[in-house]
């Protein structure tokens, strides 16, 4: 959640033109990002010498995974929109990634509810998990919408790497909410075999 909410705010820098506070803020993204590749290792480790069932095992080394592609994506996302240069991007396109950012952090916030809801072994579980699938499918219409507004300024910028590194991080965005998705299946497995 820390990172989605840092990811929003590097968005919003960016989009606003402040460039030095974005490069610091990206900095904070890299740094838990960092953080959350740490916490994996310690997970994974713990989970191989943990006496749980080889299946328990895969599903939560699974859920583990799909999170950290979460943070890699927006650590890409957000590195690669330091080599843009926003003052050049068309303030509908700015608009977008700031809306994006926004239902990227939405579908965080409702992974983390799906979460605590399987923790305490919440009846809403799977509820949630549909949530999660719901605001997957948003981001995805969105980011097609965004995509023609990109495609659009590229048929007029004066550096089209430019446009394209913004587009690059577009499909980052989205892909970290594809992988949103993937944790909420996995949420979805490990509910169904707790019902048999």
């Amino acid at each position: 959640m820390e990172l989605a909410r840092k990811f929003r705010e590097y968005i919003s820098l960016y989009a606003s033109e402040s460039l030095e506070d974005a490069s610091r803020c990206y900095e904070e993204i890299f740094r838990l990002e960092r953080e959350a590749d740490d916490e994996k290792e310690k997970i994974i480790s713990e989970v191989s010498k943990g006496p749980f069932h080889p299946l328990d095992r895969e599903d939560i080394i699974r859920l583990v995974l799909s999170m950290d592609d979460i943070a890699a994506n927006l650590k890409s996302a957000s590195r690669k929109l330091l080599y843009s240069d926003p003052r050049e991007a068309p303030d509908e396109v700015k608009k977008g990634l700031v809306e994006l950012a926004k239902l990227l952090e939405e579908i965080v916030s409702k992974l983390g509810e799906t979460l605590d809801a399987l923790i305490g072994g919440s009846k809403e579980t799977l509820k949630l998990a549909d949530l999660v699938e719901r605001k997957e499918e948003e981001i995805d219409e969105f980011r097609h919408e965004l995509i023609a507004k990109i495609l659009e300024w590229g048929d007029s910028a004066e550096k089209l790497s430019r446009v394209l590194i913004v587009k690059e991080a577009v499909e980052n965005i989205e892909a970290a909410s594809d992988k949103a998705e993937d944790v909420a299946d996995v949420v979805r497995s490990i509910v169904a075999v707790g019902l048999l």
